[in-house]
Parts: structure tokens; sequence; C-alpha cells
């Protein structure tokens, strides 16, 4: 990976699972990292990866254009949906404010924007027209689709799902779960946003997939197997009467988003251990 001999990143979500990977990277390789800060306790956290906090939200759009402004790279991770919202369309406005108040600062410059979405939300430019758009400004805009399940450092999904059956006292699998699902290791991922942000041309989308045939079956198996629970078997429709559609649909859907464009183009490798071997070795147990 190629230092970033004193680049500055502003970083939105940089406090999160998967903000903090790429700022502790992203130091380490030489990049000064700038990261959005809602709170005193995501200001320490920010700080123990080495990076600066800077007070504000999406909404703080004086502190967005200004960062947006000095800084050499965006990362735009951050969004204002959370499972607690009925749907992404109520926050679509803000979340889109947010992003064009990034980008105008940038307009004609040619620097890095790296925006992010999500390999379940499958079209031919997930981006659209917006970033069409933005592209035709002089901004070098790029979409990186995290998989499904970013595991690693003990965080993610899969802790969500053990906690879940300690709780209940068994690891659903829903559908005999023959599904198959997309997975990456959070600091694959990281070093992803890394190598786009340097090298990707604009108007590009790269999948952060290291694996595209883990089946639900052997996670719950792998899960069972570390805690030492039975697994119970529901239909969709008992999954969706215990957990509701969002949560139930993210269970079962079939997704295989390939990574190969980020390897072929990028030179990505992506070199953490796997999400099976992670479970299996208790990794998430503690």
């Amino acid at each position: 990976m190629a230092t970033g001999n004193g680049k500055q990143i502003f970083l939105t979500g940089a406090s999160g699972y998967v903000g903090s990977v790429i700022t502790e990277i992203a130091v380490a390789n030489g990049y000064v990292v700038h990261g959005l800060s809602r709170s005193e306790s995501a200001d320490e956290r920010i700080r123990r990866f080495g990076g600066v906090p800077v007070r504000g939200d999406l909404n703080s759009h004086d502190v967005l254009s200004q960062e947006s402004h000095k800084a050499d790279i965006v990362i735009h991770l951050a969004t204002s949906y959370d499972l607690s919202v009925p749907s992404y369309d109520d926050v679509f406005p803000s979340d889109k404010a947010a992003l064009d108040t990034i980008a105008k600062p940038m307009e004609g410059t040619n620097k890095p924007l790296v925006v992010t979405s999500g390999t379940l939300i499958v079209a031919v430019d997930p981006t659209g027209d917006y970033a069409l758009s933005v592209k035709d400004k002089g901004i070098r805009i790029t979409a990186i689709r995290l998989a499904p399940f970013v595991y690693g450092r003990g965080g993610s999904g899969v802790k969500l799902f053990m906690n879940m059956s300690l709780q209940s006292g068994g690891v659903m699998c829903v559908d005999n779960g023959t599904n198959r699902t997309t997975v990456v290791h959070v600091d694959d991922a990281a070093r992803l946003y890394l190598l786009v942000a340097e090298n990707a041309k604009a108007g590009e989308i790269y999948n952060a997939s290291s694996a595209t045939d883990v089946t639900a079956r052997e996670m719950s198996e792998g899960i069972a197997e570390a805690l030492g629970l039975p697994i119970r078997s529901l239909t969709r429709a008992e999954a969706v009467a215990r957990f509701g559609e969002t949560l139930s649909r993210f269970l079962t859907a079939e997704n295989r988003a390939s990574g190969a464009k980020a390897r072929n183009e990028l030179g990505w490798e992506p070199k953490e251990i796997g999400i099976l071997e992670e479970i299996k070795k208790g990794l998430y147990t503690y």
C-alpha cells in the first residue's frame, strides 16, 4: 500500500466499526485523519486509533464544508439511518444534503471522494445520477459496496447474532440456511478504502468482498459450536414474526458480490482470517 505522505483525510463515521479501522491503518501508513465526531466518547475512540476528532454530525454543514475543503481525500461512511428508522426514505433528504455539502468545496479539484453502499443494494449504479453529476463537476467520486457481513476484531453482525443466540438459548437458522452470503474482514475492507481513494478512476464501483460462498447454515453451525448451543430451525414466516422483515431479509438473502474487480484493477489482496475460522476459534466469545 502506498504511504500517505502526510495527506489529510476527512472521514465521516470515523468512530464506527469500519471507520475506526480505516483511521488506524491510514495513520499507520502516513495519513493524517480528521474524523467527524458526535460525542466525547467518539472523540476518545478516534484519538485512540490515531485520528483527530472534529466535533459535528451530518447536519453540521459548516463543519462538513470546512473539513472537505481542507482535506486531500474524503471518505464518507456516515448515515443518519439505523434500524430504528422505518425507511431509508425518511433520512434520505438529510443524507443527501450532507453529501451535497461535502462535495461542493471539492468541485473542480479532482480530489477523491469515496462513498459507501452495500452489496445487498444491487443495481447497475447504486450511486445513480447523483454520482454522475458529481463526477462531471470535477470530483473523483467512487463507491464501495460493503459485504453484508463485515467481520473481525470481535465486532459486526456476528457478535450481534451470538448475543441473540445466548439470550434465546439457541442459534437460529432460517429455511435451512442454504443461502450464500458475501463477507469481508474489516481490516481488508479498510485497506480497500485507501486503495480506492488513491488509485480508482472517477465513477468506479468496487465490492469489498473476500468470499461469496459462505452459507448461513455454516455460520449458524460455527456459532453453535463456539457457544455450545443447539441450532433452532425457523421458517421465513416464523423469522418475520419473531424478528421483523428487515432482519429476516438480511438472514435469508442470497448475496454473492465478487471482489474480483478490486483485485484485478487495484491489486487488493484480502489476507485476514476467514469468517468461519474466526468464529470456530472463539474470537467472538469474550
